[in-house]
């Protein structure tokens, strides 16, 4: 009964026309992708024929990429404050028992979360891995301005400590911009499962971009789960979405293509995607080069003591932390991903525990490199198009690339 009423609001028509406007789109292209009579549109912005019912706002809705609510009803949308919250369902209490549990079995893969999920693996991280190393922050910000003028909202997934990010929002500000109701044109949104790395990049955010009357919100949350709260950056009135991905996050991914699938259910047509990845240096049948290249394979076949070490205490920290360091050892190894993205490969730590009579061995970490055209056709077929890469970091040669969500 409730699909068949018609949305009443006397400024349907003109929020119709403005955010149909934003997208670039003519009106009977917005009607046929709607599944629509191709003069709805029309009919709608010049007010010539009876109101949409509900299920036709919510097709017109996803179309543009805009709240259903908002474009049928018009309310004026809850104001964006600084907040820090908690994805639903996500406990890192749980979290830690599912470590322990997987620490006192046989061995396996320890996801890479659990690396920074205290506070001393969070400080080693940022000792070790927190640097930019040379990413071109301003280059990937002047090319989404280049591509829309529409208020953002940017969805900074992994963000950990905040740095890269903050410092791409701050070369996306145009001053004096605001969206329909007055807002600032970004409004951020910080995504990480760890309490320590995350309270961190809040307040740095918050600190550096609250004189802009940006908004900040953190979430306390799984982005491989981002389908289940995406609500919570729904837009409120027309903008697009800019997802960051930075810090090599990709390579810690499962499966891309699930990813990519899955977590972003609510990305529209239009909304952008930067991430940067390591790039493949050699042959996948070369292992003897690639290991050589890892930083700590020197440390290794040195037989570097975990504890004098900051980067092996980093990636050992989770068995460390349970079973001491004088009981353990570390290898790295390579693993060949077949028919993901053809090409790639992954670098992994395993770190082992003598038990004495027996030993067992966990995979703390995993660092995937890509051939980048591969990795670019990949994305297309989920219909994300390049925008434009950028290279970097002489020493380990990287890819900074903006993507698209085409129709």
């Amino acid at each position: 009964m409730g699909y068949s009423c018609a949305v009443r609001c006397t400024d349907f028509p003109k929020r119709f026309l403005g955010a149909r406007e934003s997208t670039g789109l003519s009106g009977r292209k917005v009607s046929a992708m709607a599944g629509l009579s191709l003069q709805t549109a029309h009919s709608i912005e010049h007010n010539t024929g009876r109101m949409p019912g509900i299920d036709t706002c919510e097709r017109l809705a996803d179309v543009l990429g805009v709240s259903a609510s908002w474009l049928a009803y018009g309310a004026e949308p809850v104001r964006r404050i600084n907040n820090f919250t908690t994805a639903p369902g996500f406990s890192s209490l749980q979290q830690a028992g599912r470590l322990e549990a997987t620490l006192r079995g046989a061995g396996g893969r320890i996801d890479h979360c659990y690396l920074y999920s205290d506070p001393i693996g969070a400080m080693y991280y940022c000792d070790t891995y927190g640097a930019d190393r040379g990413l071109p922050i301003e280059a990937a910000a002047a090319a989404v301005l280049d591509r829309t003028s529409d208020a953002l909202s940017v969805v900074a997934l992994g963000a950990g400590h905040a740095r890269r990010e903050t410092a791409l929002i701050e070369n996306l500000i145009r001053p004096g911009f605001t969206d329909v109701h007055g807002e600032s044109s970004i409004e951020v949104f910080l995504i990480d499962t760890s309490l320590c790395l995350l309270s961190d990049g809040y307040n740095y955010a918050v600190s550096h971009l609250s004189r802009e009357g940006i908004p900040v919100t953190a979430v306390e949350g799984d982005f491989m789960r981002l389908q289940t709260f995406s609500d919570r950056f729904a837009p409120r009135a027309p903008r697009r979405k800019l997802f960051t991905l930075l810090g090599f996050t990709l390579g810690n991914v499962d499966n891309e293509l699930t990813f990519l699938r899955d977590s972003f259910l609510c990305a529209a047509r239009g909304d952008f995607l930067l991430l940067d990845f390591v790039n493949q240096k050699f042959e996948v049948t070369d292992r003897d080069r690639i290991l050589a290249a890892e930083p700590i394979a020197k440390l290794l076949r040195a037989k570097t003591p975990i504890g004098s070490s900051k980067i092996l205490a980093f990636l050992a920290g989770p068995v460390a932390r349970l079973y001491g360091e004088a009981a353990l050892s570390m290898e790295l190894r390579i693993a060949v991903d077949e028919g993901i993205i053809p090409g790639s490969y992954a670098v992994e730590v395993w770190t082992t525990v003598d038990m004495g009579e027996a030993k067992k061995s966990f995979m703390t970490a995993s660092k995937r490199a890509y051939e980048p055209a591969a990795l670019f056709a990949t994305f297309a077929k989920l219909g994300w198009g390049v925008v434009n890469t950028w290279t970097y970091d002489s020493e380990r040669p990287s890819s900074l690339v903006l993507f698209q969500r085409g129709g």
